[in-house]
């Protein structure tokens, strides 16, 4: 009888010490939970970059996006999301539902500016007087 107490007493102490972590430091469990949320239930957002702000540990990017504005919080691969990223590029992130504070969100899609990539090239200047 003392085994049965002794297993459901440190079941519950676990169960707690998770609940505890948690709610303190999610992301020291977020490699654990990752496959816990369902595909289907992750939300894609498409915003564009208003504002990106680079500190020493981190990357800050202001998302204008149809449910609003969205700031995402980046920790990981801060150079390489730095140098692929500029304000007025469309990003396309993956979050587990929509929240106007995320930290590293998985980036799925980075589309520079239209103006800048679908640009016409200059028609060929024509000397005055000649035919086409």
């Amino acid at each position: 009888m003392k085994g049965w107490i002794g297993l459901i007493g440190g079941f519950i102490l676990g169960f707690l010490s998770a609940v505890i972590v948690n709610g303190v430091a999610p992301e020291l469990l977020t490699p654990y939970t990752r496959g816990l949320i369902p595909a289907e239930r992750m939300v894609t957002v498409t915003g564009t970059v208003e504002k990106k702000q680079r500190e020493a540990t981190r990357l800050l990017l202001t998302l204008s996006t149809p449910n609003g504005v969205l700031l995402a919080t980046f920790s990981k691969q801060i150079e390489e999301l730095d140098l692929l990223i500029a304000e007025g590029y469309a990003v396309t992130i993956r979050l587990a539902g929509y929240s106007p504070f995320v930290e590293n969100p998985k980036v799925e899609r980075v589309e520079a500016n239209a103006d800048r990539t679908h640009a016409e090239p200059p028609a060929p200047s024509m000397p005055a007087g000649a035919k086409p």
